[in-house]
């Protein structure tokens, strides 16, 4: 009986070290992401980490001002922001700072004009629980909102009615 608790205890304590790996995390990676980096940048300042794990708690090992510095992490939504191709001919102007500010599944996203909320790319799985769905494109509302989706950033969208989840 020894020998089985024994045996239960490596497995447990190898399956354990494999846990930041099978979250898609280095090993002593911290969950949320690092606010963004849109200060000045201070080149003769050495890197204050190399990473999470010689931050304290609710602060994570992210690149700020040209350095690496323990910051307080921030919520990050699924997916990732729309590559931006146009460059900016008016004053660059940021309608959001990080996700949480950002309603639904938009993210606060870098674009040529400064950060605002869009609709993330990849890493969302669509099911549809309904036996006939039905496609078809949401109303646009007065405010240029999309029905509880933001800000139209997308050329082309498809929306599923019925009970769909993500």
């Amino acid at each position: 009986m020894r020998a089985q608790s024994l045996l239960l205890l490596v497995a447990l304590l190898a399956l354990g070290s494999q846990l930041p790996a099978a979250l898609g995390r280095k090993k002593g990676e911290k969950s949320g992401g690092c606010p963004p980096d849109d200060g000045p940048c201070l080149l003769s300042v050495p890197d204050q980490c190399v990473d999470d794990s010689q931050c304290p708690s609710r602060m994570k090992c992210c690149h700020q001002a040209c350095f690496r510095q323990c910051v307080r992490k921030v919520s990050v939504k699924k997916g990732s922001c729309p590559k931006d191709p146009l460059r900016c001919l008016s004053r660059v102007q940021h309608l959001c700072s990080k996700d949480s500010d950002c309603r639904g599944l938009s993210r606060c996203c870098l674009g040529a004009c400064g950060r605002d909320c869009r609709n993330p790319v990849g890493q969302f799985r669509l099911r549809i629980h309904s036996s006939e769905p039905q496609i078809g494109v949401p109303s646009l509302q007065e405010d240029g909102m999309m029905a509880g989706l933001g800000p139209c950033h997308l050329d082309v969208a498809l929306f599923a009615r019925g009970n769909s989840t993500f």
